[in-house]
């Protein structure tokens, strides 16, 4: 009972197209008991056609019976295909609500989760788990139904002829029995470790077709079909030690069901030359043993899988064990004045602070530029902003509402974000530039973003598929697809994210002037690497080492010996470089 615990979930999913299942299991025992009947009917004609030799013959029972065994056939064809049909349509339905829970749980979780958790493996337990677990929950019911009916009836008709032979086919059910009991452990241990091998290939494949650049830019190639070699190889020995285990359990299975045929025919015979048993009465022996045999095989076969759909189970319910993100607080309508109050930041597991007492004030409607080296907790700070991280409290409001206290969904209505490395969708150019908005001027938000100027490069203009990731795309042109997406997006603020980092200066100047009268009265907080992009802001924050260092306006910090102005001396150099060279 404590493996069908397990199934609790992908069961209650189940039931939710109860009448499919109850009409499938309604037929399913119907059909069991018209089998128990055809047995007994076949070894009544059987025992007629006898009589006949014995000048016994009577025609009109024997065609009754025939017509009757007939008509019984047909009508448990009609039921078994009936309730196959209920069952595994509600399990095939299940498989899809179970996956969409999983996805709507996964949607729920932290991003601290994500950061812990490994693609390919997700993958696997969305796909291949769950149709594990579907595997069986239908064919469970479908065969467990069967045998409910068919093992103790079979079992009672054979006594009822023969306790000698039903003891002998009964002791040789136990032997299969013990033996399926002895081998479920092992099962259970190499079933988990296929399903682990299956998870660490997918990791493996996801991150492959994903850095497939980088793999051909650094020969790599070679490297990573070894490795994936080494993958496949350990994937191939789990199987084999499980393919070893499942045929031992064939082995006994068929062993045991030989064993019986041949006890019974045997024993069966030796009686029916006693004269305790009729030939058909024999025959109805041998008919109800097949009759039973077939189900135990069933219940055999999902019992060899049923370990593998018990660590599929298992590694489901790791996910939904996560705890989703809180999702406590207010919703409200905000409009994004933000005051950071003395914030010291540690990320979960570290010991070591990532922001140490950050101040600062963001009033609606100001430009406001990050920006530090590398490491310095510009990200960090953008993550407690956007509350993917929770900050102490009282150290972060928003309208003078603690974030703690507000939803974490209002206060990412808050923010659009165009980020230094964007994702972009396997959708037209144009679909990923409105994300799900009706009514976008995808036109004028690109020719803010200065995307325009490459519209000649799309050969189906704004419909053109920019493939999985953004693939078909410069870098450039990724980040002014997405920063043309969070302008479409029209919230309170804007945050640029190293956007700019991958465009040309005279693209760069060209977006910033754009920008001016793009953003209109929305905020601006721009982490940048760039200073020619904070230049203009009414307050710049220079973070390192995840301090405030510095702070004030362009013309102060060149003034101020430190980080801001030997960054800028140096970029004001490479700039005039540049621009010196010759054509």
């Amino acid at each position: 009972m404590r493996i069908l615990t397990r199934f609790r979930r992908g069961f209650s999913l189940l039931w939710e197209r109860k009448w499919q299942v109850l009409r499938g299991l309604a037929c399913m025992p119907i059909s069991a008991l018209l089998v128990l009947w055809m047995a007994q009917l076949l070894g009544r004609v059987v025992d007629r056609l006898r009589t006949h030799s014995d000048g016994g013959y009577d025609e009109s029972a024997l065609l009754e019976d025939c017509l009757l065994l007939a008509a019984i056939a047909a009508v448990d064809a009609v039921l078994r295909f009936g309730g196959r049909h209920q069952l595994i349509n509600a399990s095939r339905h299940m498989e899809a609500r179970l996956k969409s829970e999983l996805n709507a749980h996964l949607a729920k979780l932290s991003i601290s989760w994500f950061d812990r958790a490994r693609t390919g493996d997700l993958l696997s337990r969305i796909t291949q788990d769950v149709e594990l677990v579907r595997f069986v929950t239908g064919p469970t019911l479908l065969y467990g139904t069967s045998a409910i009916v068919l093992v103790p009836g079979g079992v009672y008709l054979m006594l009822e002829f023969s306790p000698l032979v039903a003891g002998a086919a009964l002791v040789s059910f136990v032997i299969m029995l013990a033996g399926i009991a002895l081998l479920m452990p092992r099962l259970h241990k190499h079933s988990k470790a296929v399903q682990e091998a299956i998870a660490e290939i997918s990791q493996r494949a996801a991150e492959s077709f994903n850095g497939i650049r980088v793999l051909l830019a650094f020969a790599r190639g070679r490297g990573e079909v070894e490795a994936m070699s080494q993958l496949s190889n350990r994937y191939v020995d789990c199987n084999i030690e499980l393919a070893k285990l499942r045929a031992w359990f064939n082995v006994l299975i068929h062993a045991c069901r030989e064993i019986v045929i041949i006890a019974v025919v045997v024993l069966g015979a030796i009686e029916v030359g006693n004269g305790t048993l009729t030939i058909g009465q024999l025959l109805t022996f041998l008919a109800l043993l097949g009759a039973m045999v077939w189900p135990l095989i069933a219940i055999g076969w999902i019992v060899a899988s049923w370990h593998r759909a018990v660590a599929a189970a298992d590694r489901i319910e790791e996910v939904f064990s996560a705890e989703p993100e809180a999702q406590t607080g207010r919703d409200v309508e905000l409009h994004g004045r933000i005051e950071i109050r003395g914030l010291t930041f540690t990320y979960p597991e570290q010991s070591q602070p990532a922001l140490i007492d950050i101040d600062l004030t963001i009033e609606p409607g100001q430009r406001i530029g990050v920006v530090g080296p590398i490491g310095s907790g510009k990200s960090t700070l953008l993550a407690i902003l956007l509350r993917f991280y929770d900050p102490p409290r009282g150290t972060v409001l928003v309208d003078g509402i603690d974030i703690l206290d507000i939803s974490p969904k209002s206060v990412r209505k808050v923010f659009a974000v165009a980020p230094q490395d964007p994702f972009l969708f396997s959708d037209t150019l144009g679909g990923n530039i409105s994300f799900g908005h009706e009514d976008v001027d995808v036109e004028g938000f690109a020719a803010a973003a200065s995307l325009d100027t490459d519209l000649d490069a799309f050969p189906e203009g704004w419909e053109t598929i920019v493939g999985e990731r953004g693939v078909t795309l410069s870098g450039g042109q990724k980040q002014r697809t997405s920063l043309a997406r969070a302008l479409a997006a029209d919230r309170p603020a804007l945050v640029l994210d190293d956007t700019l980092s991958a465009v040309d200066l005279a693209t760069e100047r060209r977006i910033l002037d754009n920008l001016r009268s793009a953003r209109g009265n929305r905020t601006l907080v721009a982490i940048a690497h760039r200073l020619s992009i904070v230049q203009e802001s009414d307050l710049i924050l220079v973070l390192e080492d995840g301090r405030v260092t510095a702070r004030g306006k362009h013309a102060e910090l060149v003034r101020q010996p430190g980080y801001y102005a030997d960054t800028w001396r140096r970029q004001s150099e490479e700039t005039m470089l540049e621009r010196g060279l010759p054509e």
